[in-house]
């Protein structure tokens, strides 16, 4: 038996693992979905995967879902185990804030590929691009909110998202912001120079060695997807070309600060308390709190 046949049988197994410790719950029972999935077109790519449209189809209805096809050049045991093993928590996870698989599909790569509701409101990015001049500073701070609680949520089941920015946060038909793309691959890990530069921590910049993503280099991008939501820029917007972004952070600069009349010293504060130095950064717990404080002071 060849070794791909070998990890379907592990990434199947996991699955039916997942669907039988769920059947308790109500919500995100994986399953295979292969018969019911038309691909559509291609949408997008990460270093370890391609990302599809398709439509999910039942007798009675029919939804767009994307898919995740795991790219995968050079099949390494111990690296693939790791990520089957990685899906089979990724089904058990429940948050109104985290993109959660509903399911698997065959047909898309060498692997089973991970099915996921479909996000019509895009990315956070895609997002703030088109509704900046009608966001309210409420609604602004809701999003932070919402990314808080999901990332909160994800240090708490002890997973690490490790590659949190703009293009990753998902916004669903209402509104409202998920987290996806968490708990990165090793092909993430591998590299010296993080993904997303514009919102990676400065320790993750290395040249002689890999470093790996941490709870405070969570909380160090997620200070930038705050400045992100409040000023409806990409941190280092002035500037077009990743070098040029990694030479700001090398160097020790922050994103400069915008003089929207929302955002204030104590805004900014908090801000910069999470590109502080990795042990004064804030918990994300913390973030989560600072978020609904303003929420909360906002709606009174």
């Amino acid at each position: 038996m060849t070794l791909l046949h070998v990890l379907l049988g592990v990434w199947q197994s996991l699955f039916a693992s997942s669907k039988t410790n769920l059947k308790t719950q109500k919500k995100h029972h994986s399953r295979n979905l292969t018969s019911k999935t038309r691909k559509l077109r291609l949408i997008g790519k990460t270093p370890s995967a391609n990302v599809y449209q398709a439509v999910y189809s039942t007798a009675t209805t029919s939804k767009l879902v994307a898919v995740k096809s795991l790219r995968i050049e050079i099949f390494g045991n111990t690296e693939v185990q790791e990520i089957l093993i990685r899906a089979n928590v990724w089904v058990t996870l429940q948050h109104d804030n985290i993109l959660i698989p509903i399911g698997f599909t065959d047909g898309f790569g060498p692997l089973p590929s991970i099915v996921y509701d479909w996000m019509p409101g895009g990315t956070l990015t895609s997002h703030l691009e088109k509704n900046s001049d009608s966001l309210s500073v409420l609604g602004r701070f809701n999003l932070i909110k919402q990314v808080a609680a999901g990332l909160s949520y994800l240090h708490y089941k002890n997973i690490i998202h490790g590659n949190l920015h703009g293009n990753n946060v998902l916004i669903n038909v209402m509104g409202v912001a998920y987290l996806a793309d968490y708990d990165v691959t090793p092909a993430h890990r591998g590299q010296h120079i993080p993904p997303s530069v514009r919102w990676a921590a400065p320790e993750r910049f290395d040249s002689q060695n890999v470093v790996v993503p941490t709870t405070k280099s969570d909380v160090y991008s997620v200070g930038t997807i705050i400045y992100q939501i409040l000023t409806s820029r990409v941190p280092y917007y002035e500037f077009r070309k990743g070098s040029k972004v990694s030479v700001q952070i090398l160097d020790g600069n922050k994103p400069s600060r915008s003089h929207d009349a929302h955002i204030t010293d104590h805004h900014w504060s908090f801000m910069e308390k999470c590109w502080s130095v990795p042990e004064n950064r804030p918990s994300a717990a913390e973030v989560l709190h600072f978020s609904q404080t303003e929420v909360e002071l906002l709606t009174t």
